[in-house]
């Protein structure tokens, strides 16, 4: 059973706005796919690289932030009883500003289009702007657990500087004189990467993990001091970069880099308590991308091949962790949203499916497999760039994340059908 306590509707967004952002999602992923399948011989060669860089937008934005942002409409009011002021309107305006804004930006890059560019940054930046100030709304009224509060606060300020630095970088790009590039490029990823993500992944897991696998809650110990060290480190980092000193501002990161492998850490013990004991496909990811942090921290720390990284960080946490907590987030959503329409329509004679009807754990494992393989051929494909048999590995993994994105695609579309069809029954 979920532990469900202290969770409402009465203020919860109409389903379509965290769904909206949700299905649109998978499209990127495979956008992505198909890019690592026509250009496989040079994307892993080198991070910088134009496929590569429109294959991590794409992945950073259209899905991973797509997923979160829809994820965020809806925490904040079920959470901490803290709606998104005007969300239907901010919704919309966020998520086609993303949507056009991770295109034409992923395009700029693809083909070094400095129109193309410079459209994705207005877009991006008014989306995200909007989507910030908003949310930022909502983050002032809310109430519920005091250290996810924070880390959700915390995350949302480590995306207003993703955004600057990547607007900083992109002036770059385009021809601004811009000091010490280099290090403002890894400035943007550690914010977008550790702050950003990062954070909202501790801030996320001390509610869902607990919720959705019924074990402990979280130490006290690691809520109180996880987020504080993240945006510490990247405080610190920013202010060596700003001083010059990009050697010493990429240590700096260690104390966020440690605090989220202890994060990763507490979270397999936690889940292997777990009241639970059957092993759905949402604890699969969640065991992966734990593992995966930890794998990549220690690749950071022996000063690992960049391009690597980035696949485990992308392509394994960043499209794998929110993949498997779609599997939990839309049927529960869906059922949420029809029990409480069941109580307020007094249609108690309308029977309502379990979740597991809305998205089945069968299929849902056979695309886990795919990604697992998506996965290990990118990752591989990654140590043998600049080989013959590299080329053929990333275009393989390419067509596994086409794959991947498109099973998840069918499951959600399956979801969001029997939705509607229940939600006709109730009238």
């Amino acid at each position: 059973m979920l532990n469900t306590a202290g969770l409402s509707l009465d203020q919860a967004p109409p389903i379509q706005v965290p769904f909206a952002f949700f299905r649109v999602a998978p499209l990127f992923a495979a956008l992505a796919g198909a890019v690592l399948l026509w250009d496989g011989d040079v994307v892993l060669i080198s991070r910088w690289s134009a496929p590569a860089l429109a294959v991590t937008h794409l992945l950073a934005l259209g899905f991973l932030t797509q997923v979160m942002c829809g994820a965020l409409f809806q925490m904040l009011s079920v959470l901490a009883g803290a709606p998104v002021p005007r969300v239907v309107w901010v919704g919309r305006l966020t998520q086609l500003a993303l949507v056009l804004g991770c295109l034409t930006l992923s395009w700029g890059l693809y083909s070094n289009g400095r129109a193309w560019l410079m459209l994705g940054g207005l877009l991006l930046g008014l989306g995200l702007a909007a989507f910030v100030v908003a949310v930022g709304v909502a983050l002032t009224r809310a109430r519920g657990v005091p250290q996810t509060l924070r880390a959700m606060r915390f995350a949302l300020a480590g995306l207003v500087m993703t955004l600057v630095f990547g607007l900083v970088v992109l002036a770059g790009v385009l021809g601004a004189r811009i000091p010490g590039l280099a290090g403002w490029v890894d400035l943007h990823l550690s914010w977008a990467l550790l702050g950003w993500v990062g954070m909202l992944i501790i801030g996320v897991g001390y509610q869902v993990v607990p919720m959705f696998h019924v074990t402990p809650a979280y130490p006290r110990w690691l809520t109180r001091l996880a987020a504080p060290l993240v945006l510490a480190a990247l405080l610190a980092s920013t202010t060596l970069v700003g001083l010059g000193n990009v050697g010493l501002a990429v240590w700096a990161l260690l104390p966020a880099i440690l605090a989220l492998g202890a994060f990763a850490v507490v979270t397999l013990v936690l889940q292997r308590r777990r009241e639970r004991p059957r092993v759905d496909t949402t604890l699969l990811y969640w065991w992966s991308s734990m593992g995966l942090i930890l794998l990549s921290s220690a690749l950071w720390l022996l000063d690992g091949r960049g391009e690597v990284l980035g696949v485990l960080l992308l392509a394994g946490i960043g499209v794998g962790l929110p993949t498997g907590m779609l599997f939990k987030i839309m049927p529960f959503l869906s059922w949420f949203h029809l029990q409480h329409r069941q109580v307020t329509a007094r249609r108690f004679d309308v029977r309502l499916p379990h979740m597991q009807v809305f998205m089945p754990d069968g299929v849902a494992q056979a695309q886990f497999g795919t990604f697992a393989a998506m996965l290990v051929l990118l990752t591989a494909a990654g140590f043998s760039a600049g080989q013959p048999w590299g080329a053929y590995l990333a275009r393989a993994g390419g067509a596994g994340l086409i794959a991947a994105a498109s099973l998840l695609a069918w499951m959600q579309w399956r979801c969001y059908r029997a939705y509607l069809d229940i939600s006709r029954q109730l009238g």
